[in-house]
């Protein structure tokens, strides 16, 4: 009875544990490809859109302002009559930097090779010194402005992103270069804050992989993402068009990216969105369900054996030795009562009763009537 009752223990528990735990699996596989499918399809093309309009709102207004610079009747007025009250400059470029809130403003005259800044005049500019070396870049590049990150002189060799922009006189000859500047740190803390909202990794790279801009939770130690980080295989993928998404494995983890280039910036938005992040909450689910079960199992496991042990009870009572009257056939309980037959094993099987008369009684109580009855 032992060996029964344990193999069927166990046949219950084979099977409670096995269909939870099939169920719940499957409902967490299930989960994870579906979360999956919606954010290949849905959530990491439409966050990197609303990032990238944020950072075009964002990054692009020093752009803006750089191009209203350029085209200023006062600058270029200024410039064309000899550049003779200095004041008149300062004052001009101080009020762009208050204005707009920009970090700092300049213009570089073509002419006298002076660099102005809003506090005045900083420096005669040289194509020999290795600092001015921008300017020439300007002077003689094809596009009209350009995105650079250098020291700023002018406020003690803080990294900067210059907007470097090319000024033109009415009959659209070079006469200088314009623009306005931000801290790195300051975009820095806007990628942050990008970062923090979206809940993703957020970083900029050049087409040569190197990081330009990134927020503080950026691997410090990498500065190229083609040569030392996780891009390596997806360099020419990312260069190759405007927009590109894909999913690659680093580790135990699934990072999902979405690359888009900045035409204004000549620069790439990467996007990276960590698949464990947003896969924690139904694994942890999975784990909730399978506790569950356990305790389920557990409740049912008890109610089973339980149940098989007041049945047992009862079919060891009848299988012991049970007193019973040598005349009148009735049982003594173990209060010592004694019950008729029919009452003693009603109370202790699920058995009932049905009365009726066996021939040899009814050939001992009933044959003077059976007699009559056959003659009658």
């Amino acid at each position: 009875m032992e060996k029964n009752k344990t193999k069927l223990m166990t046949i219950v528990s084979v099977l409670l544990v096995t269909g939870f735990l099939v169920t719940s699996l499957a409902a967490y596989f299930v989960s994870r490809a579906s979360l999956r499918s919606e954010i290949a399809d849905n959530s990491r093309p439409l966050t990197g859109d609303n990032i990238y309009s944020e950072i075009q709102r964002d990054l692009l207004r020093p752009v803006f302002i750089s191009n209203l610079m350029a085209a200023d009747t006062f600058l270029r007025d200024w410039v064309l009559q000899g550049e003779q009250d200095e004041t008149q400059i300062r004052k001009y470029l101080k009020e762009i930097q208050t204005r707009y809130d920009t970090f700092t403003s300049f213009f570089v005259s073509d002419r006298t090779n002076t660099y102005y800044h809003g506090d005045g005049i900083l420096k005669k500019i040289s194509p020999t010194e290795s600092r001015d070396r921008w300017y020439y870049r300007v002077k003689n590049m094809q596009t009209e402005y350009e995105l650079n990150i250098d020291p700023d002189m002018a406020n003690k060799d803080t990294m900067t992103i210059f907007v470097n922009y090319r000024v033109y006189d009415y009959k659209q000859n070079y006469i200088g270069a314009t623009g306005v500047g931000l801290t790195v740190s300051a975009v820095k803390s806007l990628i942050g804050k990008y970062q923090q909202k979206y809940d993703r990794q957020i970083y900029i790279i050049d087409k040569a992989g190197d990081v330009k801009l990134a927020g503080t939770s950026f691997t410090k130690t990498v500065r190229n993402v083609f040569k030392e980080g996780h891009l390596t295989d997806y360099a020419q993928t990312i260069i190759a068009g405007g927009e590109s998404s894909f999913s690659h494995h680093t580790g135990s983890d699934t990072i999902h990216v979405n690359a888009r280039f900045i035409p204004e910036f000549g620069w790439y938005l990467i996007v990276e969105q960590a698949e464990n992040k947003a896969t924690r909450q139904i694994f942890t689910t999975l784990l909730m369900n399978l506790a569950i079960c356990l305790v389920v199992t557990a409740v049912v496991l008890v109610l089973v054996s339980l149940t098989i042990k007041a049945y047992q009870n009862r079919i060891e009572t009848l299988r012991g030795i049970v007193p019973i009257c040598s005349f009148c056939k009735q049982i003594r309980d173990d209060q010592g009562y004694w019950n008729q037959v029919e009452a003693y094993v009603s109370k202790h099987t699920d058995a009932t009763f049905s009365h009726g008369v066996c021939p040899v009684c009814k050939e001992k109580h009933y044959s003077k009537f059976l007699k009559k009855t056959e003659k009658g």
